[in-house]
């Protein structure tokens, strides 16, 4: 019955990206112009708003991800896809907008790397003595690094233990294995 009304319908689409401009010319000459906003697409559709984005930033100065997940979750934000948030969301959104994650190491804190360069032995021998306790080590979640105190005590007993050990060798080509001759 439609077809009886119109004569022809032309699309067109104008400079503004986000819509169409479709023309009904009737039987009876008369034109008809009207104007459709285009779906947008999937990457507009899962953006995150700037709001979200500008949340995440400020929260990322002193929580990590998997935390400002739980707090978006308990705070009832839904994600872009409409599902509760991950720590890989969060991840995602600091990836895509340059946002460094939070500075959680304190200032007079070791890494493991450090802690080794500091001793002069493996990042495998540092590893061990968390392990046996024999370092002051802090971690926030199996995912994260150790962060390392050290006394003057504790440094002393680790020296003499370096300087004493049969298997932590002070030779540059022992630290190049790949065991790294724990102890």
């Amino acid at each position: 019955m439609l077809r009886l009304l119109i004569k022809d319908i032309t699309v067109e689409k104008p400079l503004n990206p986000k819509q169409l401009l479709v023309h009904i010319r009737w039987q009876g000459g008369a034109c008809t112009d009207l104007t459709v906003p285009l779906p947008p697409n999937i990457a507009d559709r899962l953006r995150y708003p700037a709001a979200v984005v500008d949340l995440v930033r400020e929260l990322a100065r002193s929580l990590p991800d998997v935390e400002i997940a739980a707090q978006f979750n308990r705070e009832a934000r839904a994600s872009a896809t409409g599902k509760p948030y991950t720590a890989k969301m969060i991840q995602w959104i600091r990836r895509c907008h340059c946002i460094p994650p939070a500075a959680l190491k304190k200032p007079h804190e070791l890494t493991v790397r450090q802690a080794a360069e500091h001793f002069d032995v493996t990042d495998s021998v540092i590893y061990y003595w968390i392990e046996r306790r024999l370092l002051h080590a802090r971690r926030l979640n199996g995912g994260m690094p150790y962060w390392i105190t050290l006394n003057a005590a504790d440094e002393e007993t680790l020296r003499d233990r370096v300087r004493n050990s049969s298997r932590i060798r002070n030779d540059p080509a022992s630290r190049n294995c790949a065991d790294g001759g724990a102890l």
